[in-house]
């Protein structure tokens, strides 16, 4: 009986093992990490996310009007020392009627030598050979020589010539100086002149001093034209008629000497007579004869030269 109780228990021990070894443990679900996949589709022919570039169209040369020069008339050759608007001047035109006449492209670039279309051909300079037209009689000569068919034919001698500093500046639409003031007056401002291309011209009383700004720092002039200064430059400034009329300056100013003439006055002359005196232009040695008009318009032509 001793030798079986140990056998039992052995026995018992084995059978409870394999109970307990036979048993599943409750599994454990692991669930998998998900994954995400990221696609890019494939573009559809035709689609695209790149903005389409601009369409460009072949450049079309726009038709211009082919310029033709006016070949019906005369030939004028250029000399040292002229420029456009001197022989407008002298031929009694514009400058943009000699630019359109002859398909210039700048009218600041005529050279010696070159050959221009001119309604007229100017007359050649006066020079002191020329015919007399001074009356030896008068105690005055005028400062210049007369044209053909321009001189003076008022019953009277020439005044004295009266002599100022001045200064002077060519524009687009014509030529501005500024004449200082007459000797003996009691008013001693000086005189602006603004030429116009046209045939007219006008006065204003210069009010610049030195006090005063020279120029407009706002205003820009295009490539190689100029904002004119001082005197000059303010009534250019304060008047937008004249601004506009003269458009830019073409060069600085530049100072020569002024001279001023007119016949002489005696009782009666200008009645029914239109005022008028001389004036030292300032360039190309040309003499004006300005009229003057009450409440104008002024107009002015070329008298002669020197």
């Amino acid at each position: 009986m001793r030798l079986w109780l140990p056998i039992i228990l052995l026995l018992c021990a084995v059978v409870a093992c394999s109970l307990t070894g036979g048993q599943d443990p409750t599994p454990t679900r692991i669930l998998p990490t998900p994954v995400v996949i990221i696609t890019t589709p494939t573009p559809t022919a035709g689609v695209t996310n790149t903005p389409p570039a601009a369409a460009t169209t072949a450049p079309t040369n726009r038709p211009t009007t082919p310029c033709t020069p006016r070949t019906n008339w005369p030939i004028y050759t250029v000399v040292a020392g002229d420029t456009l608007f001197g022989i407008a001047v002298r031929v009694g035109t514009t400058v943009d009627d000699l630019v359109a006449a002859n398909c210039l492209t700048n009218a600041d670039t005529i050279s010696a030598g070159q050959r221009l279309y001119v309604p007229a051909v100017p007359p050649p300079a006066p020079t002191n050979t020329s015919r007399p037209t001074q009356n030896p009689s008068c105690p005055n000569r005028w400062f210049f020589t007369f044209e053909e068919g321009e001189e003076d034919t008022l019953p009277t001698c020439p005044g004295p010539v009266i002599t100022v500093p001045a200064v002077g500046q060519d524009f687009e639409g014509g030529r501005a100086y500024r004449y200082g003031p007459m000797p003996g007056s009691t008013d001693q401002r000086g005189t602006v002149y603004i030429i116009y291309n046209d045939g007219y011209w006008e006065t204003y009383p210069d009010v610049w001093d030195a006090s005063q700004p020279e120029l407009d720092p706002t205003i820009f002039p295009p490539p190689g034209r100029y904002q004119p200064v001082r005197s000059i430059g303010k009534v250019w400034r304060d008047n937008p008629s004249v601004r506009q009329r003269l458009g830019w300056a073409f060069e600085l100013e530049s100072t020569f000497t002024g001279r001023f003439q007119e016949p002489q006055d005696i009782p009666g002359l200008w009645n029914n007579r239109t005022h008028y005196f001389y004036i030292d232009h300032g360039k190309w040695g040309i003499v004006l004869r300005l009229y003057a008009v009450d409440m104008g318009p002024n107009t002015w032509e070329v008298a002669g030269g020197y």
